[in-house]
């Protein structure tokens, strides 16, 4: 075979010989670029989960501080929602306009 390289016998190498004596030959310019390529995939994999975390926390909104015991959840004013329309999968579904929520103490809501 003329594309197989040749013993100093005349004789043609295997391929996994040929593998061995190129690892031989450059040993030290492959375990330089391995040793590279991982250093580089750690960093650039380190920035990206450094840029998730700050995407995340721009938009974080701080919960309001823990219920005291005894303390009940405020329910919010009574307002209006509008008529809509949504997707359901057996199609369109209509919802007529009605009114929500409303707080047991009126006069908390009358500054809004």
């Amino acid at each position: 075979m003329p594309n197989q390289a040749t013993t100093g016998d005349g004789e043609p190498t295997s391929v996994v010989e040929t593998v061995k004596n190129r690892f031989k030959k450059n040993k030290k310019i492959i375990i330089a670029g391995g040793t590279a390529l991982v250093v580089a995939t750690g960093m650039f994999i380190s920035l990206a989960k450094g840029q998730d975390v700050t995407e995340d926390t721009e938009d974080f909104e701080p919960s309001p501080g823990p219920v005291a015991d005894g303390q009940k959840r405020q329910s919010p004013c009574e307002h209006e929602v509008s008529a809509y329309q949504r997707m359901t999968k057996h199609g369109v579904q209509s919802v007529r306009s009605y009114s929500r929520g409303g707080s047991t103490a009126a006069a908390d809501c009358t500054s809004a």
